[in-house]
């Protein structure tokens, strides 16, 4: 059974699942340098593994927003798996729990955020909707996947508890993101992003824009602008320097190692960041 995955994230949770299962192999679509697939156009080269997938694993929700007629033109019998299926969403805009005044600027209403795996509990979700479509699709391996997923699940429970432990102490609990893929996380911990540095990829802020949310850090007394490793620090930079904060770096994942601890490791590093930013007094 050859099994394609989407991008990074999907991948390292798909390999935790297979482990060294014999007949399955695993490989990424996107290779581990590119990112997120916002707006990402399929090549010919994409056309080729997926006309020689059994299974394509995506993160769903709109992430990846070639799902759909192009892949099934390549290959009618591939079974699409959207892992993030049993995930409560969270909604741009008006029912959004994690947004504060400027959060939903430039997003539309109502558009579901589809960044779900950056959450040691919904990646659990997201893991074992993996497990179960490995199991439905090749039902003579489904004790291995289940042990596989019962260990991993076993791993990403105990670092959703470390998250959990960690925002108890917590004094801060207003952040600034650098665009909204850390609000599932933020949902979990009971923290508000009030404000991002861009509203839609690759769009920057203009000054006022920048000005307006150096007001809102301050006002809101938010410790620090956060940046990811995927984007260029250069505008977090400057609007921490007009907010006269520091900027830490937080890292959703979509980039980096492929080992199979590659999730649980970044992860503990963000959680180390959000710790020394938002426990400080």
């Amino acid at each position: 059974m050859r099994v394609l995955t989407s991008f990074l994230p999907m991948e390292i949770f798909t390999r935790n699942v297979v482990g060294d299962t014999p007949g399955v192999t695993v490989a990424s679509m996107l290779p581990a340098s590119l990112g997120c697939p916002h707006d990402y156009a399929l090549t010919p080269g994409d056309m080729k593994k997926i006309a020689s997938a059994d299974l394509f694993v995506a993160n769903g929700l709109g992430m990846e927003e070639f799902l759909g007629k192009p892949v099934r033109r390549a290959n009618p019998k591939i079974l699409i798996v959207e892992t993030a299926h049993g995930v409560r969403p969270i909604r741009e805009g008006h029912d959004d729990p994690a947004k504060g005044t400027h959060g939903g600027k430039g997003h539309d209403p109502g558009e579901i955020n589809p960044h779900t795996w950056v959450s040691p509990r919904n990646a659990i979700l997201q893991v074992r909707e993996i497990e179960k479509a490995l199991s439905a699709a090749r039902p003579v391996s489904a004790h291995d996947f289940r042990r596989n997923a019962d260990a991993y699940v076993s791993r990403l429970s105990a670092l959703a508890a470390e998250f959990e432990t960690a925002a108890k102490t917590f004094r801060r609990r207003n952040i600034v993101t650098f665009h909204n893929v850390f609000d599932y996380l933020a949902r979990d911990l009971g923290l508000t992003v009030v404000g991002e540095i861009e509203t839609a990829p690759g769009q920057e802020p203009s000054a006022g824009e920048i000005r307006d949310l150096s007001r809102t850090i301050r006002e809101r007394k938010v410790p620090a602008v956060f940046s990811e490793p995927q984007y260029s620090p250069k505008l977090a930079e400057a609007l921490a320097r007009e907010a006269g904060v520091p900027v830490r770096v937080l890292d959703p994942v979509a980039t980096g190692s492929r080992a199979l601890t590659a999730y649980e490791d970044a992860m503990r590093r963000n959680l180390s960041t959000l710790k020394e930013a938002l426990s400080a007094r």
